[in-house]
């Protein structure tokens, strides 16, 4: 399968430039090397920050901030002007206002749900010894979806897509933990590739595990 010019160099330079090795394949060969969130957005969502010496956490990227919170405004705007509209201006609400408020009720909500999410904390730290996904981080011993210990991360899994729709085509990035037990766990998915290339290798030294790279596929 063709992958994408800019997936190919990096992936290349990856490797050659990647110390960790990985010798028990036995693991490896079972790991799914489909997307693990099929879609993406085609622009830097998060950036990876170092909030102290024993902690690595994602926040969101200008671009994803400001994307998100124009969706919201966009949304809440349409409210408040047909609201306003309503009434000042006129004895009974139309179609045309009805249209307006469930126009920005979904688009407020679209937009509030996108930023909740961008700024759901992704979080690797070696004091508590988890990795989380979420809000509220309570340590447990069980594994959880969000939520589960350090140790148990055996490698950074990259994998590309090459998304097409009737506007184009453009290349959305995954960069995956990979658990001992095979399974994965998705951690951010945008378009930024050598954006998750760096991320893979800070995470890579982080947590002393290697980096583990799949093919594009196409949607």
């Amino acid at each position: 399968m063709e992958l994408p010019k800019e997936f190919h160099k990096e992936v290349t330079e990856s490797k050659e430039n990647n110390t960790i090795d990985f010798t028990d394949n036995s693991v490896k060969k079972n790991v799914k090397i489909t997307p693990l969130k099929p879609g993406g957005s085609n622009f830097k969502t998060h950036v990876l920050i170092e909030k102290t010496s024993s902690q690595l956490r994602y926040k969101p990227s200008i671009g994803g901030a400001l994307f998100g919170f124009i969706f919201f405004a966009i949304g809440f705007g349409f409210l408040i002007f047909n609201i306003g509209f309503n009434k000042w201006f006129i004895q009974e609400p139309s179609l045309f206002n009805f249209f307006g408020l469930a126009f920005g009720l979904v688009f407020a909500i679209a937009g509030g749900y996108m930023i909740y999410t961008l700024y759901k904390p992704r979080v690797f730290d070696k004091q508590s010894g988890y990795y989380y996904k979420g809000y509220n981080f309570k340590p447990n011993e069980r594994k959880l979806e969000h939520q589960f210990r350090l140790k148990t991360i055996i490698a950074i899994q990259i994998i590309g897509e090459t998304i097409r729709s009737k506007n184009g085509s453009y290349g959305s990035f995954e960069l995956n933990l990979v658990l001992e037990d095979g399974t994965r766990r998705n951690v951010i998915d945008h378009g930024n590739i050598k954006s998750i290339i760096d991320d893979a290798h800070v995470l890579s030294r982080f947590l002393n595990v290697p980096i583990w790279h799949a093919e594009s596929n196409k949607l």
